[in-house]
């Protein structure tokens, strides 16, 4: 695995595309797009998208390389870049392009999830948990919070009913580090310091996976 793709913030979106399992082979008809290789000891691909328009602030002038790490599950896609809007500009242009019926985005149930966490113990516990507050009106709008376990603080648990939650952070209630950040919407970030951190990623999504929280969304049509 290339070296200037660890240490590095990854950021895009679990996609679904339901007539049948996504190949490599499908991957590699987006253009400007080639194979790089599988990360060591797993069954995860880099790809590198080529861009002559920034898709990030840049400091320099195109064109723009940018790793495109990928994990394959079935009719399951999660694909991730230094930034979700490569991901998104890939949704809009190539993959659209390749894939028909279009690519879904699969959401993940972040507010039945904070909830369940912090009513019952699991494998996991919470780094971060960011909700609306509709029951004040514009008065507060939304609340962030941070710990090593937020389902121990009684204020966390006291007040969970006002909240919507809909983006949190896991990491393994053994300890640790944050392992990977969950959107609604299906957006799915984390910090690669270290190339196995994809499988300690892979095994959270794992845990969502089995206990209901990965909803497909309408097909678009």
């Amino acid at each position: 695995m290339n070296t200037d793709v660890t240490n590095v913030y990854y950021s895009g979106l679990l996609l679904e595309w339901p007539p049948r399992a996504i190949q490599r082979t499908d991957l590699e008809q987006l253009r400007d797009f080639s194979f790089s290789g599988a990360i060591a000891g797993t069954n995860w691909e880099l790809f590198w998208f080529r861009s002559d328009k920034a898709l990030r602030p840049e400091d320099r002038p195109g064109p723009y390389r940018y790793p495109i790490l990928c994990r394959r599950s079935g009719s399951r896609i999660l694909m991730l870049s230094v930034a979700r809007q490569v991901v998104e500009h890939l949704m809009e242009s190539e993959l659209e392009r390749v894939f028909s019926p279009r690519l879904r985005r699969v959401s993940i149930a972040v507010d039945g999830l904070v909830k369940a966490m912090a009513d019952k113990p699991t494998a996991y516990s919470l780094s971060f948990a960011h909700a609306r507050v509709p029951a004040f009106g514009s008065s507060l709008r939304a609340l962030s919070f941070y710990g090593d376990d937020l389902a121990e603080a009684s204020l966390f648990r006291e007040r969970i009913g006002l909240m919507v939650f809909f983006t949190c952070g896991l990491r393994e209630a053994a300890g640790g580090s944050e392992i990977v950040r969950l959107g609604a919407d299906g957006t799915i970030s984390f910090f690669m310091a270290e190339s196995h951190r994809v499988l300690e990623v892979e095994k959270a999504l794992g845990f969502l996976r089995h206990e209901g929280y990965l909803t497909s969304d309408v097909l678009a049509t």
